[in-house]
């Protein structure tokens, strides 16, 4: 077998199989001690030594749907891991080659997914070098069609293999032990089975925001000349998909003064980091550092407080709109039940200060 989705398919089957050779025992003992009490004396020693006999055909029972179970699993397990590595052992190194050749130019995600589909759908180190140039151009690596690493795969296998280990260790339909349970609703389950297939095929969700900024600022950062680093800039802004991400980026970009212009002006944002370096980034890092306090705050009064603040601020001239601000409240108010109760006992006036005369909010909250 060397397809994880027949795996997790037997598992499931190995899984039920197993639970109804278990039920299918514990229904014949219960059948047979109720036989028992009807046709011997309690206590007497023709009945104990029936009632062993009963307890032994049923633990013998078990055992023999044990072994098949794990016999069979384990036998398909091994045999995946032993076609991965010898995956791993194969180097076509013509395309590897022809990939490497590549380091160092600056490269799409519709370009590699060319070099992908023509030299890398079956060739781990192919794959493994693709993922380096992805890496290097600022690219996510969930955006191309890779296979996971070894180490992960194999480590998908040892988490189903102990999983099932641990169901056929502690499944029990009357112990209410907080191992049995688990065993009865937990291991291999289907939400299990199906994350183990994602993992395995590399169909991971993307990187958080803040990590995917983070990512793009050193791989920016570890380009050597201000030519490369314009390129990681330019791959970095195009390839990120969501605002808030970019805007984490452009912060870094703003107060890193180790990046010269001329890196700016070679990735097309001269103008954008003009606004970012005469105000922008400020503004960032107030609205950012007022919310991460806010959010914090389980009393409606201390948040109407801090928004007020900011409110006079503004009214007095001491502060400027802040556009982050605003992105940032209309972004968390939905999803924090005190922040939304602050905000429904603002004034109108209040509220457009925060938001916008037409960014108003509407309707109610909901609770994280």
């Amino acid at each position: 077998m060397t397809n994880i989705y027949d795996l997790t398919n037997l598992l499931r089957e190995v899984r039920s199989r197993y639970q109804a050779e278990f039920i299918d025992a514990t229904e014949t003992k219960k059948k047979e001690l109720e036989l028992l009490k009807s046709g011997y004396i309690p206590g007497s020693k023709p009945y104990l030594e029936k009632e062993q006999e009963i307890e032994l055909n049923f633990d013998v029972a078990i055992v023999g749907a044990r072994e098949k179970a794990a016999k069979k699993a384990a036998e398909e397990i091994e045999n995946m891991k032993e076609w991965e590595r010898t995956g791993v052992g194969t180097i076509n190194t013509e395309a590897l080659a022809r990939v490497n050749a590549l380091r160092g130019i600056p490269v799409t995600t519709e370009e590699l997914k060319q070099i992908l589909s023509k030299h890398g759908s079956s060739n781990y180190w192919v794959q493994r070098a693709v993922a380096a140039l992805a890496e290097e151009n600022g690219i996510p690596v969930t955006d191309l069609p890779l296979d996971s690493s070894l180490d992960v795969k194999l480590n998908v296998l040892d988490q189903l293999s102990g999983q099932l280990d641990l169901l056929l260790e502690h499944y029990s339909l009357t112990e209410k032990t907080r191992e049995a349970s688990e065993a009865r609703f937990l291991y291999l389950n289907d939400s299990i089975l199906d994350n183990a297939v994602r993992i395995y095929n590399n169909g991971t969700k993307d990187l958080s925001e803040a990590d995917a900024a983070e990512r793009a600022y050193y791989k920016i950062q570890a380009m050597s000349g201000q030519m490369s680093k314009a390129c990681a800039i330019s791959n970095s802004l195009r390839n990120l998909k969501k605002e808030d991400t970019k805007n984490m980026l452009l912060y870094r970009l703003a107060i890193d003064d180790s990046i010269r212009s001329e890196a700016y002006e070679v990735a097309g944002i001269s103008d954008v980091m003009a606004e970012w370096k005469g105000g922008k980034a400020d503004r960032y890092a107030r609205a950012v550092k007022m919310m991460n306090g806010i959010k914090t705050m389980q009393d409606t009064e201390n948040i109407k407080t801090k928004l007020r603040e900011y409110i006079n601020r503004v009214a007095m001239g001491s502060e400027p709109e802040n556009e982050f601000l605003r992105h940032e409240i209309t972004k968390t108010y939905k999803k924090n039940t005190f922040i939304g109760r602050a905000l429904e006992e603002m004034s109108g006036a209040e509220k457009n200060t925060l938001f916008g005369s037409s960014a108003e909010p509407e309707g109610g909250t909901t609770a994280e």
